[in-house]
Formats: C-alpha cells, sequence, structure tokens
C-alpha cells in the first residue's frame, strides 16, 4: 500500500511539473510573438498559432492567450497531429513527440513568413527559429537569427540577449 501511495505521489508530481512547463512554454511563446515584426499587411487578421504534438501545451496555450493580442490582432489557437498540411500561421510549434517531422515542417514552411518554434533542444540546427532547453525544470531557448530571417521575420534584440543565440 505504501509503494502504491509513492508511486501516485510520484506520477501527481511529474504531471505538476509537465503542466507547470506547458504553462511556462505558453508564457514564452507569447512573448515570442509580441516581440517579432509581424507583416504589416497581416494586421487585420487573425494571428494563429498552431502547436503540432503536444495536447497539453495547446490547452495552455489557449488559457494564457484568453482576451490577448498580438499588436491588434486577436490570437487563435489551433492543434495539429502531424506536421503536414496546416494551416496558414503565423507561430507553430512543434512537441517534442514530434521532432523527427521538423525537416519536413521547415521545407513545407519555407517561403512563409513563420516563426518556429521546438520543443527540442538542438532543432535550430535543423531549422527552427527558436528552441526550448528544458534543464532541471528551468526553462531556457536557443534562438537562431538566420532561421528566423530565412522566414522574413525579424524579433527584437532583448530576445537574443535572454536566449542562447545559435549560428
Amino acid at each position: 500500500m505504501k509503494k502504491l501511495f509513492l508511486l501516485m505521489l510520484a506520477f501527481t508530481f511529474f504531471q505538476l511539473a509537465n503542466g507547470q512547463m506547458a504553462k511556462f512554454q505558453a508564457l514564452y511563446i507569447l512573448n515570442f510573438a509580441r516581440n517579432t515584426s509581424w507583416p504589416q499587411e497581416d494586421n487585420d487578421k487573425v494571428f494563429i498559432i498552431t502547436v503540432v504534438g503536444d495536447n497539453s501545451l495547446a490547452s495552455e496555450m489557449r488559457n494564457v492567450v484568453k482576451n490577448k493580442m498580438v499588436g491588434s490582432r486577436k490570437i487563435e489557437v489551433n492543434e495539429a497531429a502531424t506536421a503536414s498540411a496546416l494551416p496558414k500561421s503565423d507561430i507553430i510549434f512543434l512537441g517534442e513527440s514530434k521532432s523527427g517531422q521538423i525537416g519536413q515542417l521547415v521545407s513545407a514552411q519555407s517561403g512563409n513568413k513563420v516563426l518556429i518554434v521546438s520543443g527540442t533542444k538542438g532543432q535550430c540546427a535543423q531549422g527552427a527559429g527558436i528552441a526550448f532547453l528544458p534543464d532541471n525544470g528551468k526553462l531556457n531557448y536557443e534562438i537562431h537569427e538566420g532561421n528566423i530571417a530565412k522566414h522574413g521575420l525579424k524579433v527584437a534584440p532583448k530576445l537574443y540577449q535572454l536566449g542562447k543565440q545559435v549560428f
């Protein structure tokens, strides 16, 4: 009985930590959105964030962006099971479980003004603009200026200062 209790306690702690990480990632993504220069011609359109392969982040993202704006644009959060055939999006987050699809995603989004954010360390080397670096419960990110520029976007200098720049 004691082992079962300890196992349940550990599982609950893991779920709490996992949920907390999703909340932090959602807040970071909102911050990335607000600190990126988006095309002027899109100012009258809804700002779309698509989350691929991470239901908990998509749910948390909806909570975080409720009644929030990116500039003058309302925010909508979509979910997708895979990185193929995605709707036009301003930000695409690729969950860790779908990290093997980064090449396909980057290729499919070539020429689109989109910020690709990955939940997997090291994916800037494969084309992501930003990749999260979870480290012992702390959340950091790596950022690749060249990959962001390939998609016709610019981010505020403070995002480079706060993250780990990779080339």
